[in-house]
């Protein structure tokens, strides 16, 4: 369904015309006798009430323009007047000449009356027949002259209408588009959520089932940092962006995890200050994405333990891990970088980097504020 313009829309398109066309038209139709500067200046207010007169007539015919329109793409189709058919043309023709018609008979009443007020009070002297501003003749033309300039108001209407409907639709589908790419990484997100919840929670509890009459502080201390990990997961879910001290609180825990779960060979440090955490956000899960990709793709041994770096360059959040590729990679989906990419791409036009620099493996975010 088409929608109808906006009334801040319609009034937008009767300015435009009222600049495209009024100033010529008074030009024409202004006799020789009042084009000085002084009489123009004394006739001020009559040329701005003349001014006046045709933008809210213009508003009047384009609101009527418009819902011809609207008729029009209901009984044809959507695309009646956007494609080249002589059919439309021709309608388009019919349409601009019945308005125009209507309009100059319209203007011509109130004008009348106007120029007649203006004789009356004596700004103008009331010439004789025979020393009339314009002979027989010229008035023709000049009747001529504005007939066809109303034609061309009318179909310039048309057009401006047509194409003012035309950006409105595509803001429209473009915003569509931006949602329906919005709902698509948030769903993605959600699937990360759901794809961490059972893994992470089976592998964590096959830990703490094996650790838990060895080490009780540490069983306890392992149960409170798992606790804090899915509440994270739980209260920032609907999200779109969360404050960096948070973030870093959460992958504190979960760095906890994942080092009782591979003891020294593996670590996380970070180095943020207390002022960068409070100043800036990050996309929740952003950081465990990222952690969790340096873990699934890189070796790691008590020799050669796997250290991820976490830390700000102005106002870009680094993760950097050393490229110790494995010699059987970890069968991976490739939707984890991929998603903190995408979700980027939807809340700020600065680009999410990535790859391989020396021998560290380097990914910089945006942080937002």
């Amino acid at each position: 369904m088409v929608a109808k313009l906006t009334y801040r829309q319609r009034w937008q398109l009767a300015i435009r015309l009222l600049f495209l066309y009024s100033p010529l038209t008074l030009y024409i139709n202004l006799p020789e006798s009042v084009r000085s500067l002084g009489k123009v200046v004394e006739l001020l207010p009559f040329i701005a009430a003349i001014f006046l007169i045709a933008l809210g007539l213009y508003f009047i015919w384009i609101s009527a323009t418009d819902w011809i329109q609207n008729q029009l793409f209901q009984r044809f189709g959507e695309e009646f007047l956007l494609d080249f058919n002589w059919r439309a043309l021709i309608l388009t023709m019919l349409i601009s000449l019945g308005l125009a018609v209507l309009y100059a008979l319209v203007f011509q009443l109130i004008i009348t009356g106007l120029f007649k007020l203006i004789f009356y009070v004596g700004l103008i002297p009331q010439h004789s027949e025979k020393s009339q501003p314009f002979t027989p003749e010229v008035f023709a033309y000049l009747h001529r002259v504005n007939n066809v300039f109303n034609l061309v108001i009318m179909l310039s209407a048309f057009y401006l209408t047509l194409i003012s409907r035309s950006y409105q639709q595509l803001k429209d589908v473009q915003l569509r588009a931006e949602r329906s790419e919005k709902e698509a990484a948030l769903s993605q997100v959600e699937a990360l959520k759901h794809q961490l919840s059972p893994h992470f929670l089976f592998n964590s509890l096959s830990i703490l089932t094996s650790m838990v009459h060895e080490d009780a502080d540490l069983s306890e201390k392992f149960i409170k940092q798992l606790s804090k990990v899915y509440r994270y997961i739980l209260e920032q879910r609907d999200q779109e962006l969360v404050a960096l001290k948070t973030e870093i609180e959460f992958i504190r825990a979960y760095t906890f995890l994942l080092q009782i779960r591979f003891e020294n060979k593996f670590d996380v440090l970070i180095e943020i200050t207390p002022a960068e955490e409070e100043q800036y956000k990050i996309a929740p899960l952003s950081l465990q994405l990222l952690v969790e990709n340096a873990v699934k793709h890189n070796r790691m041994s008590i020799t050669e333990p796997l250290q991820v770096r976490i830390y700000c360059k102005g106002d870009v959040l680094v993760v950097e891990n050393p490229w110790l590729p494995r010699n059987q990679p970890d069968f991976s989906t490739g939707i984890g970088l991929k998603n903190i990419i995408n979700r980027y791409a939807l809340l700020t036009p600065r680009p999410v980097s990535h790859g391989r620099q020396d021998q560290s493996f380097v990914v910089e975010i945006p942080l937002l504020s």
